[in-house]
């Protein structure tokens, strides 16, 4: 078994926890929902720390995380990032290695990039702004299409049945289409777990989409605000399960979600 903490942080922020290495996505003090940051203090126990930007808007990128992560971090971040910020860059379809991890940029749908991220034998999505962005209530047909097509372009070279934990937007912003991008993200790539983000505080928007968008593939559970946080146990390897069902402990009953 793997151990995996997640901390959620509002907006698409997480710090996810796997032994003594921390992975930080997306984390910002801006934004229309309540946001946190995790502590130096807390940052500076990892003994490695990688902090990933998947794109320039501010509720995903704040110039903060480089006096919290310090100098040793390593910052991995979109290819729209503006200079001087510092961070290695990467652009849809580029592999990078850094040391014993390992990461692929895959495209958008807004900005940037979106990250899959492998360490230790496990492997973290983070969609950052990448969802099947359009409005039924509202687009016109030759929108919907052309969100349609965007969506379904990206999310085709991304590795199907290969991701333990995966980050995906679910926006209520987009009324009766706020799971669509989700809900075709779980059918078709069939991560193991997902955790909704992006849902502008709007916690029983991620509660309604772990109870209604979960297969037999894919177990959803939802971190409603900041502060929550969940540990997981993904198995080593599913050789024994080729229908690929879900086989990711939860840590106790109540999915070992602690609050602020």
């Amino acid at each position: 078994m793997k151990d995996i903490a997640v901390e959620y942080l509002g907006g698409s922020g997480f710090l996810v926890t796997i032994g003594e290495t921390g992975f930080l996505f997306d984390a910002s003090e801006h934004g229309a929902d309540r946001r946190i940051l995790p502590g130096k203090e807390t940052l500076a126990e990892y003994k490695k720390l990688y902090v990933f930007v998947s794109h320039r808007h501010d509720d995903h990128f704040s110039e903060s995380i480089y006096s919290l992560c310090g100098e040793n971090a390593v910052y991995i971040v979109g290819f729209d990032v503006p200079q001087p910020h510092r961070g290695i860059r990467m652009s849809p379809g580029e592999h990078q290695g850094f040391g014993s991890v390992e990461v692929t940029a895959f495209g958008s749908t807004d900005e940037g990039v979106s990250f899959l991220v492998s360490y230790a034998g496990i492997r973290i999505f983070h969609a950052g702004d990448l969802n099947l962005w359009h409005w039924r209530d509202e687009s016109s047909i030759t929108e919907i299409e052309a969100a349609e097509k965007a969506f379904y372009d990206c999310v085709a070279p991304i590795p199907q049945e290969q991701i333990d934990l995966a980050f995906f937007p679910v926006d209520p912003r987009q009324g009766s289409m706020y799971d669509a991008g989700a809900g075709y993200f779980v059918m078709t790539v069939k991560p193991r777990i997902l955790i909704p983000m992006h849902f502008q505080g709007r916690g029983d928007v991620a509660m309604r989409f772990a109870l209604t968008g979960e297969t037999n593939h894919t177990k959803i559970v939802a971190l409603e605000a900041p502060g929550d946080s969940i540990d997981l146990s993904i198995p080593d390897t599913d050789e024994t399960a080729p229908d690929r069902k879900l086989k990711a402990l939860l840590a106790d009953e109540e999915f070992g979600k602690t609050a602020e």
